[in-house]
């Protein structure tokens, strides 16, 4: 029994690679989309208005990240015990592809610079607290 809940969690997690990682809207919808799932990005050190937050790498990766949280929380509490360790696993290393992504961005403005700098930001997603 335990290789078909493993089968289930497999399927589910290949469905949603091909039905939306593999299947990436225009990069204004990408664009449109992470604005709507409230992703914020503050400068931890350096200037950030020398980057280029429009790269098509960093948006598809930051895409890709929401939309894997989206998948994550709709399918989490729906999957049994069995199943969760499973799918924690297969997330994390989805997860952590897509985090060093982001890491190796290459988000310099085409112009060269003679003064290199080091930036670090932060990205985040703002919560809305649920009000009972």
């Amino acid at each position: 029994m335990p290789k078909k809940n493993r089968t289930d969690v497999l399927e589910l997690i290949t469905k949603f690679q091909t039905k939306v990682l593999n299947n990436k809207p225009s990069m204004q919808e990408m664009f449109d989309d992470i604005r709507m799932m409230k992703f914020r990005i503050k400068p931890v050190q350096g200037d950030i208005s020398s980057i280029n937050l429009h790269d098509k790498g960093f948006i598809e990766t930051l895409w890709s990240l929401g939309k894997l949280e989206e998948f994550f929380q709709t399918n989490i509490s729906s999957l049994p015990l069995a199943q969760k360790n499973v799918f924690f696993r297969l997330f994390d290393d989805i997860y952590k592809k897509f985090h060093s992504q982001l890491n190796g961005a290459n988000l310099k403005h085409e112009s060269p610079s003679d003064n290199p700098s080091v930036l670090e930001m932060e990205i985040f997603k703002d919560k809305q607290l649920k009000v009972n």
